[in-house]
């Protein structure tokens, strides 16, 4: 039994082979078969007649032509208006911003010009003469204006060199067209540019820190390239921080307002503490700004650095101005936590050991 399954299991694959050969020769017989048969003939396409062309033809040129008879039966529309308003040209002033500095402060106003890195003019109107600031790619150039009793009412020393003659063209030039006669000299070369630039630094802050005092002001920025044209020469002044806290150590003696309460308590704002760290303050205005921690009156700030009041209300003038700090009422300060009778039993037996 075992020997007829072997030999089966032997011929199987034999039996195989044979099976394959035989469907290959047929298939090829097949195909043999297939390729001497003739290709069965196709029917003949119909040819369109001559006259359906024409009437084709003629039926796409009327269609065309009638297309293209519509475009011009349109009516004719207007352009918009939007198109007809002229657009504004390059180099002409745009006004930025604009208020009063009752809402809009000065230093607001500075720290917007150097934060946007503007180019234009700052004019400031209050009961006198206009001033007006100048700023390049958010650097202040220089501060000026036609009243020179405002800008330099007298000549200064260093120009003690200079023919008295050239000086007040120089000045009535200033009181024209508002160019500091400073600048004026300098292109005459009677004195340096260098020295003309120092000199229009510590006048146009002589000048702005009037500013600080005004009870009220009307302030705008125009947008203006051109305005920088005149004084391209002139480098500007790229730490404007530094150049308002130096305008405001020019004022000597701030007006306070009525209600100013020494037992106010000054407090940084939401970026005061920030920013003070950016200035380059004196050892007093440091030590004043140490003392900021939101429940020190001004008195007992005043008691500790052992300065007199006036002196404290100078620095916080300055500090105000720059909204850095602002005063809160002495109601609203945070009063100690009152302790219970077990706890002030407790200290009591602290203080018996």
């Amino acid at each position: 039994m075992l020997t007829t399954i072997d030999e089966y299991y032997a011929e199987a694959p034999r039996q195989t082979r044979s099976i394959e050969a035989q469907m290959e020769s047929s298939n090829r017989e097949e195909r043999a078969e297939e390729t001497d048969s003739p290709p069965v003939p196709q029917g003949d396409e119909p040819t369109p007649e001559a006259g359906a062309n024409v009437e084709s033809v003629q039926s796409e040129e009327w269609w065309s032509a009638s297309e293209a008879a519509s475009d011009w039966a349109q009516p004719v529309t207007e352009a918009p208006a939007s198109e007809a308003i002229p657009r504004k040209q390059p180099g002409t002033a745009d006004v930025y911003f604009c208020g009063h500095t009752s809402l809009f402060p000065l230093s607001r106003a500075l720290r917007a010009i150097a934060n946007e890195r503007l180019t234009g003019s700052l004019r400031s109107f209050w009961d006198q003469e206009p001033i007006e600031l100048l700023a390049r790619d958010g650097e202040i150039v220089l501060v000026t204006a036609r009243d020179l009793d405002l800008y330099c009412p007298e000549v200064p020393d260093l120009l003690t060199n200079v023919d008295v003659v050239v000086v007040e063209r120089a000045r009535k030039e200033q009181r024209e067209n508002g160019n500091p006669f400073f600048l004026t000299l300098a292109r005459q070369e009677s004195i340096a540019l260098d020295a003309a630039t120092e000199l229009m630094r510590h006048y146009g802050q002589k000048l702005f820190s009037q500013l600080w005092a005004a009870p009220r002001a009307w302030i705008m920025f125009e947008k203006n390239a051109d305005l920088l044209s005149d004084v391209a020469d002139v480098r500007g002044d790229p730490n404007v921080r530094d150049w308002v806290l130096e305008t405001l150590r020019l004022v000597q003696d701030p007006d306070q307002p009525a209600n100013f309460d020494p037992t106010s308590i000054p407090a940084y704002t939401k970026d005061g503490f920030e920013r003070v760290q950016k200035l380059k303050l004196t050892s007093d205005e440091a030590q004043f700004a140490s003392q900021f921690n939101g429940a020190r009156s001004v008195q007992q700030i005043v008691k500790n650095l052992r300065i007199d009041l006036k002196s404290a209300r100078q620095l916080l003038f300055r500090f105000l101005a720059l909204e850095i700090v602002e005063c809160w009422p002495a109601s609203t300060a945070a009063k100690p936590e009152q302790q219970s009778f077990f706890q002030r039993l407790r200290r009591f037996g602290r203080r018996d050991r």
